[in-house]
Order: C-alpha cells, then sequence, then structure tokens
C-alpha cells in the first residue's frame, strides 16, 4: 500500500469489505504493508468520485473518500482518523528494508513481529501489499517490500488469526492465476478459503483463509457485500472447489410414506442440503430457520 492509492477506485471497494466485517462485529486488523509513493501514475483512478451512481453500493464509504480527496488528505493515516473501519487495530510502520542480506532478513523480521503484538487483538487481518503475494520467502528479491510473503500469511493463521490478502491477476495467464491464487490454499490445508474478487477498474481479488469455526460468520458476511454490489463482487474457486458446499457431519436419511427416501446433510456455509432418490441429479439447499419453520418447530 502507498498512500498515494488512498481513494482509488479500488480502495472503495477494500474498505466497503472490511467495513461490512466490523460492522458485523469482527474485530479487524490491517497491515497496510505501507511503502514510500512513487511518483507514478497509479492511484490516480478517482474519476468515480464525481458519479453519483457509484455512491449507492456504500454511501459512507463513498462520502468519507470523497472527502479526503478533495481536500488533498489521501494517507492511510487520514483512513484511520476517520474511522472507517470501526475498532479496527492498525500496523502502519514503513516497510523500507534495507542492508546487506543477513540485515535484511533480520530487519523484515523484526518488522513483522511488531505487527503481530500490534494486531494481536484481531480477528481477521487483512494484508495489503503493493502487489500480491510473494511465491517464496525471498528476503532478497528485488521489490520484495512490495510483497507479503507465504511465512507472514501463515504465521497469522497459526497465531488464531483469520486472514485475508490483496493479490491481482495482472499479466498472468489463467492457468498461472490459478496456481497464484491457490498458493496459500496448499500450503495451509486446514483453512478454509474464499476469493472475492473485485471487478471494478482493474481486477484486485481478496484471498481468504478462514479457520473452520468462523466459516459459516464470514459467508454470511461476504454474501452480503455480494449481493449489495452486485456483479462487481463475484467469488472464484480454489483447487478445493465449493467450500461452502462441502458436507459438515453426517448424513441424515428419512422415508417418506411413498417410498421415497430424502437425505438431508448440512453445509460447511451452515445450510442444510436436501436431496431426494426421485430426483437423484437434483438438490435442494436452504437455511436452517427456513427448514424448521417448514416442519413446524
Amino acid at each position: 500500500m502507498k498512500n498515494q492509492y488512498v481513494g482509488d477506485i479500488g480502495d472503495y471497494g477494500k474498505y466497503s469489505l472490511l467495513r461490512a466485517f466490523s460492522e458485523s462485529g469482527v474485530k479487524v486488523g490491517i497491515n497496510w504493508y505501507l511503502t514510500e509513493d512513487d511518483g507514478s501514475n497509479d492511484g490516480k483512478h478517482i474519476s468515480y468520485l464525481e458519479k453519483e451512481d457509484m455512491r449507492r453500493y456504500d454511501p459512507v464509504v463513498f462520502d468519507a473518500l470523497k472527502k479526503l480527496v478533495d481536500n488533498g488528505n489521501r494517507s492511510v493515516q487520514a483512513v484511520q482518523d476517520a474511522g472507517l473501519i470501526s475498532n479496527a487495530l492498525y500496523f502502519d510502520e514503513l516497510l523500507k528494508i534495507q542492508g546487506n542480506p543477513p540485515e535484511k532478513e533480520h530487519r523484515r523480521i523484526f518488522w513483522f513481529n511488531k505487527s503481530i503484538d500490534a494486531l494481536d487483538e484481531a480477528d481477521l487481518i487483512f494484508m495489503d501489499p503493493d502487489n500480491g503475494l510473494l511465491d517464496n520467502n525471498d528476503y532478497l528479491a528485488k521489490n520484495a517490500d512490495k510483497y507479503i510473503f507465504p511465512n507472514e500469511v501463515k504465521r497469522y493463521y497459526n497465531e488464531g488469526h483469520n486472514v485475508v490478502y490483496y493479490c491481482h491477476k495482472g499479466r498472468r495467464t489463467y492457468t498461472q492465476w490459478d496456481d497464484y491464487k491457490n498458493a496459500m490454499v496448499d500450503r495451509i490445508p486446514d483453512a478454509k478459503p474464499v476469493i472475492l474478487t473485485f471487478h471494478k477498474g482493474t481486477q484486485r481479488s481478496y484471498i481468504f483463509l478462514i479457520h473452520s469455526k468462523d466459516f459459516v460468520r464470514y459467508r454470511k458476511i461476504i454474501e452480503e457485500v455480494q449481493r449489495r454490489w452486485r456483479n462487481l463482487f463475484s467469488e472464484e474457486y480454489t483447487n478445493k472447489g465449493d467450500v461452502a458446499g462441502a458436507p459438515s457431519g453426517e448424513k441424515m436419511t428419512v422415508t417418506k410414506s411413498d417410498g421415497t427416501t430424502i437425505t438431508l446433510e448440512l453445509r460447511a456455509d451452515g445450510q442444510i442440503q436436501m436431496k431426494s432418490s426421485s430426483r437423484p441429479n437434483e438438490y435442494r439447499v436452504q437455511s436452517v430457520d427456513l427448514f424448521c419453520r417448514e416442519i413446524g418447530y
């Protein structure tokens, strides 16, 4: 993240997504992976702030970003001060690692450990690098400050946090993108992954790695974001397929008076999936509340 990016079209979707979690009672922590501005044109996509039809997706975030941009106050500190994400925790120390090879590794680890302390009480940690995930933990890689490392994602997750990190498809082929977006899914096999992609401006994707105990709750928040933003946010599957529809627990089978067998199964997203022997190639999904109402409870 750079201060010059604040307020662009990608920020609009990003803060709306994170705000949805905070408004639902999730304690959000943000590691900006803040790097110095570079004088480029990146972050100049702010014309959407002059279009009233864009405001309807999230008026609170839209108005706050428009105010920051109009006042020329484009910085992560201004975002923090605006209180867009209620009760959030932040780590905004500049990531600029210099020195000889051993010093670079030591200083990066020291910087990251400080973020662990700063975001300790967060339920969900958002990692916001300029360029996404590096495919290895190479502290000496070119422009390493612009990337998150796999061991950093894994460290947050293993500390008990749910994690979401920013990345983008860029010039990758679809095969390369498929490998890239699954990189941490493969490294943390017990996590429940969700990939949410924002389609306004350049493609921006948010890769969630969620602990099983929080999956149903987080799914509901993500689905609400998709509903509110219509087709501007969409979900991509990982190599685990439809995680939300995966079975959770044992199946229950009941037989109707006409001999038809109904199989009931609880899904990972907390909904009930029903299949009938009379229509073996079809299934029906509904919420537990609706199911209980239908059977009189």
